[in-house]
């Protein structure tokens, strides 16, 4: 079985066959963010991560700076994101701490997923790229807006 984390990826990664492909060729690869609410135009992959990208509401996205990989990395690194990139988190008990009992999908499925052991479950009626990636709990999703948007 492969690690969970070495000290060489200690950042968020996904795998490139968890997100829908806008465009892709010898030049450059879009994909659609996982933060479709949001993110309306797809973002540009650069140098193995989400790069910066255009948001219809304020606030900079969550995913930028997510790594983006075709393979696992040599050392057997699973993929994993955290709950800083998640709009909808629940909690074991209806609380905002402890145990996290399930996730609005960031592929974009209609059910909620469960999270199982630390990892996204199996959820919806056809398989979902994003089962089995680890979940790591590192607060709440950014603000979309904060005192100084507002002045």
């Amino acid at each position: 079985m492969a690690a969970d984390a070495c000290d060489l990826h200690t950042e968020p990664w996904v795998p490139l066959i968890a997100l829908a492909i806008a465009r892709h060729d010898a030049d450059e690869l879009v994909v659609r963010c996982p933060d479709s609410l949001f993110c309306l135009r797809g973002a540009l992959v650069t140098g193995g991560q989400i790069a910066p990208h255009f948001r219809n509401v304020a606030g900079l996205c969550p995913w930028i700076g997510v790594g983006v990989r075709h393979t696992a990395p040599p050392c057997g690194c699973g993929p994993f994101i955290t709950t800083r990139q998640l709009r909808i988190v629940t909690h074991h008990g209806r609380t905002p701490w402890g145990p996290i009992a399930s996730i609005a999908c960031p592929g974009g499925c209609r059910d909620f997923a469960p999270v199982l052991t630390g990892r996204i479950g199996s959820h919806g009626h056809r398989p979902c790229p994003w089962t089995g990636i680890r979940l790591i709990e590192k607060g709440l999703y950014p603000p979309l807006l904060t005192a100084q948007d507002y002045r």
